[in-house]
């Protein structure tokens, strides 16, 4: 039997690990930054969704990694089934500034 979906998200998370001893080690955090729910129902197999996000300025800032810190930044796609069950693709990216 298969699952209906009761609704699509796209979702961006912010990571940020930071070393916590000498041997880099990190104490990760992660942070939802912006949740769209990009559909509604039990969406037809094979359609295309078009899929525009703007970042939030102040909760956004260029892909960072030193020896000591680094902020990243993911997007997910998550598909939350009739019983609650979620299905979950992550997708790293880099955000940069251009010159």
């Amino acid at each position: 039997m298969t699952k209906r979906a009761l609704h699509l998200d796209l979702s961006c998370i912010r990571s940020s690990n930071q070393s916590i001893s000498e041997y880099f080690r990190y104490a990760k955090d992660a942070t939802e930054i912006q949740n769209i729910q990009i559909a509604e129902g039990d969406v037809m197999r094979g359609l295309a969704i078009p899929i525009h996000m703007v970042f939030p300025r102040l909760f956004t800032c260029v892909t960072t990694a030193t020896n000591n810190f680094k902020i990243e930044f993911e997007v997910n796609i998550v598909i939350v089934l009739q019983d609650d069950h979620l299905i979950t693709e992550n997708f790293p990216i880099k955000l940069y500034r251009p010159l």
